[in-house]
């Protein structure tokens, strides 16, 4: 998610390995931990599943190229590495595989430890994307063992707002470094919040950033924001298109990839046909308050 002040240059540079969870990119280069099993936190209990393989049965051919001409988007929006979902059918990020937590059941359990997201946000952001996938595919569990990964608050210094990861840490946040969105109104602080939450589950489905390019980063390097949850989202500030400061409104993109990323899932599913069909549908989140067209 986006910064201001002395925390956007470290951002921009750790963006790729915090945000995005446990990757680094040097040039071709890839590493990444898989957890094996619970780790010692109970953070992330369930193992990393990144095949990458596109099961080509559930969507044709055709449909699946009208979903990656979505997902290809502009210098600023999509990721053009989803290309490859529809020619190798592989889902993938700079040629190698995507990653997921969802596990064998296809439904992603989280449980929130997070004293700076509320359940309430949790709540809703399951709500959320089980609204664009057109079924449950997110769930708030009420015990920790029961989870996927957990919702917690980084206990260490780091200089982003928080973060997936695939390396059994979960899903962390750092409260301290919002204060300096602390001018804002309570209902932008509200929508940006929630905004870094869904894009950090989205993450965890197996969806990259969608900010441009072979990445996905074009527009968090070029200090662009954008209306994808899954790119650079901000409100109240200079650059923050007006769309939202109405709410977090998914757009195409978000639900064109998220539909890819279920297609490469231990459990594959037909996720967002919804897109295919009626494009301009959307889910927008205001202040607690969940709004979605999707038929």
């Amino acid at each position: 998610m986006k910064f201001k002040g002395r925390f956007k240059v470290l951002a921009a540079v750790s963006l790729v390995v915090i945000l995005f969870g446990g990757m680094t990119y040097l040039g071709k280069s890839y590493h990444q931990n898989l957890v094996k099993g619970p780790n010692n936190h109970y953070y992330q209990r369930t193992k990393t599943f990144n095949k990458g393989k596109i099961q080509q049965h559930i969507y044709s051919q055709s449909e699946l190229n009208q979903l990656t001409l979505v997902t290809h988007g502009s210098q600023y929006s999509g990721n053009t590495s989803l290309d490859s979902a529809s020619t190798a059918h592989v889902y993938q990020l700079n040629e190698q595989p995507l990653p997921n937590i969802v596990g064998p059941d296809g439904v992603l359990q989280l449980y929130n430890q997070s004293g700076f997201m509320t359940s309430q946000m949790v709540v809703a952001a399951a709500k959320y994307w089980n609204k664009i996938a057109g079924k449950k595919i997110v769930e708030v569990v009420s015990k920790q063992y029961q989870s996927d990964e957990v919702i917690h608050d980084g206990q260490k210094s780091q200089a982003v707002l928080g973060g997936q990861t695939y390396n059994g840490q979960g899903i962390r946040f750092y409260p301290g470094n919002w204060r300096s969105l602390s001018s804002l109104s309570k209902r932008n602080q509200n929508n940006w919040k929630e905004a870094a939450l869904i894009h950090e589950i989205g993450h965890a489905l197996g969806v990259p950033h969608l900010g441009g390019g072979i990445l996905g980063t074009n527009a968090n390097t070029d200090g662009i924001s954008t209306t994808e949850l899954m790119a650079t989202w901000t409100v109240a500030q200079s650059n923050s298109p007006k769309q939202n400061n109405s709410g977090v409104r998914s757009t195409n993109i978000d639900a064109a990839a998220l539909a890819l990323a279920g297609l490469s899932w231990e459990k594959p599913q037909r996720l967002a046909s919804w897109v295919l069909k009626t494009p301009g549908s959307y889910v927008n989140y205001d202040n607690g308050k969940i709004v979605s067209t999707i038929k």
